[in-house]
């Protein structure tokens, strides 16, 4: 399965995606948040309550757990009681987002502030899908926003169930039912980070949609949590991420690359100024970028007499597979790499999650376009070169 980096709210989540990525499974099913680091101001801790009844589940543990971006910490267990009653206290100072777990395949996510006293009533067979919320309008919030994703994870399970099961005429019918499914979901996240953009319910409902078509709801995000979320290094990770994606926004100059060509001489994208050039992230390994060359080599031979360059910088890890799929693939144009796989100087420069990724450049090195393919690919060269 292909997949691209995110951050989800869902205790369990299916994704399909269309790129290959540099992450894993664990990466890709958790919402995170901490306490900040070193040098940020002290905040004066408060007691924090969270209560409940959790049906069928008598003398059961119940372990109250804060999310981190490097995993979770336990913060309390309680034993539930013979009514299924429970009580949790502890001295909180930073919102967050935290698990109510009796295991790992049985929790729900809550999101707290300090001094809350959130009430909860469940049943102990499935807490994530019985449970409800009182005393927390972010966590009343993260419900909605789990109602929402609920259309978007039925598609993906169909689909990642018809791919494992090798059926192509159930992953088709599929297809065609991902895109409007799609497309209304994130009308919904879209609205439901506008109502209130100031809170960690939005910043997870953003972890759902794409950062480059939803720049200034993301930027209206950060902005609004600026002050509430100091010590949140979940927060502070996304924002440094928004910064950098504005040096690579449509009009920014395009950062310079500079790596070896299979020649072993070095070639920098500035060297091809005067030209429009499409900088084709890609990997002899990587499944989508290989089935869309033949895409990009019919249009790289109808324009690039015109004015027409292609800069291809690779993700492989030895010459002998980058070479090889040059020659397989029969790839005429510019090839760049330093055979570091994801560790490449590329990766963080251009914010790379997942390939095949392409930037279009103009004569004077300025992005004007992004993630082009196939049809849109053509339609804006033959809008550059004919029209």
């Amino acid at each position: 399965m292909i997949m691209i980096r995110r951050f989800y709210i869902l205790a369990m989540l299916v994704i399909l995606g269309i790129s290959c990525s540099n992450t894993t499974p664990q990466e890709q099913i958790a919402v995170v948040a901490t306490s900040g680091g070193e040098g940020e101001e002290q905040k004066q801790a408060v007691t924090t309550s969270i209560s409940g009844v959790i049906q069928n589940g008598a003398g059961a543990d119940l372990y109250v757990q804060f999310l981190r971006t490097t995993g979770v910490d336990v913060i309390d267990t309680v034993q539930i009681g013979s009514d299924g009653s429970f009580r949790s206290e502890f001295p909180q100072e930073i919102m967050g987002f935290y698990r109510i777990v009796l295991s790992e395949q049985n929790l729900l996510v809550l999101i707290v502030l300090p001094g809350d006293n959130i009430e909860i009533n469940a049943d102990a067979s499935n807490l994530y899908q019985t449970y409800s919320v009182e005393g927390s309008e972010e966590s009343t919030r993260l419900v909605d926003l789990n109602k929402i994703l609920m259309a978007k994870d039925s598609i993906n399970v169909v689909m990642q169930q018809a791919q494992m099961q090798n059926d192509r005429n159930a992953f088709q019918s599929a297809l065609q039912e991902y895109d409007p499914i799609m497309a209304k979901v994130n009308a919904k996240l879209q609205a439901f980070v506008k109502t209130n953009p100031g809170s960690l319910s939005s910043l997870a409902a953003l972890q759902n949609l794409e950062l480059d078509s939803n720049f200034d709801l993301y930027n209206e995000v950060i902005e609004g949590l600026a002050d509430k979320a100091v010590g949140l290094d979940f927060y502070e990770s996304l924002r440094l991420q928004v910064v950098q994606l504005k040096k690579l926004a449509i009009g920014s100059p395009a950062p310079e690359i500079s790596l070896a060509q299979p020649g072993g001489e070095v070639l920098k994208l500035s060297d091809l100024r005067g030209q429009y050039v499409l900088v084709d992230f890609w990997a002899s390994w990587c499944g989508p970028c290989r089935r869309e060359n033949p895409n990009v080599k019919k249009v790289y031979e109808k324009y690039h007499d015109k004015g027409f360059e292609i800069l291809g910088v690779s993700l492989d890890k030895t010459e002998k597979a980058w070479l090889g799929a040059i020659q397989q693939d029969g790839l005429t144009w510019r090839h760049i790499s330093d055979l570091k796989y994801w560790q490449s100087s590329v990766v963080p420069e251009y914010q790379i999650k997942g390939i095949p990724l392409t930037y279009l450049v103009d004569k004077d090195g300025i992005i004007i376009a992004k993630n082009l393919r196939g049809k849109s690919l053509e339609d804006k060269l033959a809008e550059i070169f004919i029209n």
